[in-house]
């Protein structure tokens, strides 16, 4: 955590002419987790270098390291990714992610399925990509249909034809939402809520299905819940922060084990310190 200061030095050294500066300044951002103030303005760096880059191996080298900020980008930042897609299947995992849909037209049956017209406000929604409905509901987009031809994608501002399955598909209605779901960001921003309740069941919800997540996201989430167990004072959300943290233990990289190793073991009950003591224990990924 001490090196949190150096986000301005790195955040200048993703500008600089040199590809070979840049890369190592990415790989340097993604071997830290960083605190919120610093993440943002490290997101926003490597979403310009990103933007910017022509040399390969810098690219693929910020393109991971974005993975490790990304609930700090904003939705203008995710919206310009969007046209880099096709460069990383991590990135273009990662602009889903974001994907948020608005349905403009009441739906229709089709089949086992439903058809509905929808306006994308975020991210790039991609063909087999898991949304959810305004009532919590999950939905598959099966086929995605633009100016009359299908597409794989959709990105800021285009509105297209979905056919969607699931059962939550027959209950959407004009205007509402659908979200892409799982989310690091959604569960990293709970996690930094002043409501220790709303902690507490972030890190429980996160952790749910731990072979879920890709790499890049566990990465990130373990680094998420780290931060937040170091700065935790409820016992409760402590002990889930930790428990999320010990199932998720298939994604534990050094980054997120250096800031555990700051926790006051002395100060833990006892069977916290013994969580501590078998995360602290992992071989990091």
């Amino acid at each position: 955590m001490h090196a949190e200061d150096r986000h301005e030095e790195l955040s200048s050294r993703l500008r600089s002419p040199d590809p070979r500066v840049r890369e190592a300044a990415a790989r340097a951002v993604a071997a830290v987790v960083w605190a919120p103030e610093a993440e943002r303005e490290l997101a926003s760096a490597l979403a310009a270098a990103v933007l910017l880059e022509e040399d390969a191996q810098a690219l693929a080298a910020q393109i991971d390291a974005l993975s490790c900020v990304e609930p700090a980008l904003d939705d203008q930042e995710l919206d310009r990714l969007v046209f880099r897609r096709s460069e990383s299947p991590a990135l273009a995992r990662l602009v889903a992610r974001a994907a948020r849909l608005q349905v403009c037209e009441p739906p229709e049956p089709f089949a086992d399925a439903t058809r509905v017209i929808v306006r994308t406000l975020g991210g790039a929604p991609h063909r087999g990509l898991a949304l959810r409905t305004p009532g919590g509901a999950l939905v598959v987009l099966e086929r995605i249909e633009f100016a009359r031809r299908e597409v794989d994608y959709l990105s800021h501002g285009m509105t297209a034809r979905l056919t969607l399955s699931g059962p939550g598909a027959r209950d959407l209605s004009h205007l509402d939402l659908l979200d892409a779901t799982p989310g690091p960001r959604g569960y990293a921003h709970r996690l930094r809520s002043p409501d220790p309740r709303v902690r507490e069941l972030a890190a429980a919800e996160a952790s749910d299905w731990p072979d879920s997540w890709r790499p890049e996201v566990g990465r990130y989430l373990c680094g998420a819940l780290a931060v937040a167990a170091v700065r935790e004072r409820d016992p409760d959300a402590l002990e889930s922060e930790l428990h999320a943290l010990f199932q998720l233990a298939c994604h534990l990289a050094e980054p997120a084990l250096a800031v555990l190793r700051t926790l006051d073991r002395a100060a833990l009950p006892e069977v916290l310190r013994e969580y501590l003591d078998d995360l602290l224990e992992q071989e990091p990924r």
